[in-house]
Formats: structure tokens, sequence, C-alpha cells
């Protein structure tokens, strides 16, 4: 429900306790007239991600929220197609009548939206998990070409890669087939840095954060274009992927 702080709308977005590079980069991406209000949920119990999202989602009505952000990349855990219409109807049944995007929904229609193919994805976690996340864009329809990931033992020490740890890893998968770069896991906090990573790449670069809330936003009927966070967020969001049961190639 819009509020003086937010007169085009309120975002209530679910954030790792243990994440504190999400609240300040959803803050920079902020257009004005929107309020985003930040709500937080535990990922100590690295395989329980999802069931902590759903426990955690309902405290997000005390904001009246116009949309709820699920920011976290689910996908990175042991992950499938099947497994995220089960968690996309648990949301739903957790939190009714208020709309609801995720991070995966949110990639997937960026990806779209740009025409992608061909993909190099990054991941900050295990091998294991990047096959999985791996796994989850190719059952959409995209080819996953070059993988890294980069080996951060638990999800609260995301927070401490470094910046030349991100642009080693934007170098590894950046091969001549790639024609999108997907970084996945949104606690590397690179809103601010993909504008340059996109002219020094010379291709689009997908990041959860920032899709994330440019999927929010575009769900919520608002086309403002954003300052920060890539080409893909100056962009509309076309009609065709506005359902994410239908994005399926």
């Amino acid at each position: 429900m819009p509020d003086r702080f937010g007169p085009k709308g309120v975002m209530a977005i679910m954030v790792p306790q243990q994440n504190s590079n999400m609240q300040p980069e959803y803050d920079v991406l902020r257009p004005a007239g929107i309020s985003n209000q930040v709500y937080r949920f535990d990922i100590s119990g690295q395989d329980r991600v999802p069931e902590a999202m759903i426990e955690a989602i309902p405290q997000a009505r005390g904001c009246w929220p116009d949309m709820v952000l699920c920011s976290n990349s689910v996908e990175m855990r042991l992950w499938s197609v099947e497994r995220q219409i089960a968690y996309r109807a648990a949301l739903k049944n957790a939190l009714p009548d208020t709309p609801i995007v995720t991070a995966g929904d949110a990639c997937v229609a960026a990806l779209s939206t740009i025409g992608a193919k061909r993909l190099g994805l990054i991941s900050p976690m295990s091998e294991e998990y990047s096959e999985s996340a791996k796994n989850f864009y190719r059952a959409h329809g995209f080819e996953v070409l070059e993988t890294t990931w980069l080996q951060v033992k638990t999800s609260d020490k995301i927070i401490g890669v470094s910046v030349e740890a991100i642009h080693a890893a934007f170098d590894e998968v950046n091969s001549a087939n790639v024609d999108t770069i997907l970084h996945v896991g949104g606690a590397l906090g690179i809103a601010d840095m993909i504008d340059g990573l996109e002219e020094k790449l010379k291709k689009p670069v997908i990041s959860s954060t920032s899709a994330g809330y440019w999927y929010a936003l575009r769900m919520m009927g608002l086309n403002d274009p954003l300052t920060q966070g890539g080409r893909l967020t100056r962009q509309l969001l076309p009609d065709a992927f506005r359902q994410p049961e239908k994005l399926l190639a």
C-alpha cells in the first residue's frame, strides 16, 4: 500500500540475516517513490534455506507491501524446476493475497528479456551447488557453456569475497561462445559494478539482486529505469514474461 515515503509503492524484501551487502545494494537500486522495507530470515541451516524463507515471509505483511521480493538464489541448493514450482506455491500459501516474486524466476525473466542463449554462470559456493544452478537454467532452455564457483564454505562468508576475486570469476567465464553472464547468489553486492563489467566484457551481465529488484518493479507495473545494475535495469518487461510458470522452454 503506497505511503508517504513510497507514493509509487512499498516493496518488502526478504534478506538473509547473515548478509550485510544486500540491504545497501537495494537502497542503491531504489528509484524515487518506492519504499524498501527489509525483513530478515536465517540461512544458518545451509540446506533448509527455502524452508526458512517460507517460515519468515508472513512477517512481511506488517508493512502492507505492494510486492514481496524473495531475494535468495535457492537454485544453488540441489534445486529443480519441480522444486521451484512447489516453492512458489508454498510462498503463496504462507502469504496469500500479496504478490510475491523470487530471484530464480526473476533471473529467468531477465535472461529471456535480453534474449540470452548461451550463458557463463558464476556461483559463490560449491561445485555441487553450481551444478544445481546450471541444471536449473538449462531446464529453462539456456545453454550453460561456462561455470565457475568461488568455493565459499558457508553463505555468511560470501560478503567477504574480494573485488579482485569477483573480477577474476567474470573473466573466467567470459569465453567467446558465451553471450550473457549470469551471477546467482546475491551476497556479493555487485549492483554498482555491473555497468563497468558490461563495458569491459562487452556483453550483458545479469545478477540475481539487481534482476530481482528490476523484476519486482516491473511486476508492480513500474517502468522506472534504474541508474545502476546494468542494461537490463533500463528495459521494460515484455508481457510474455510476466507469468513465471510460462517461462519454461
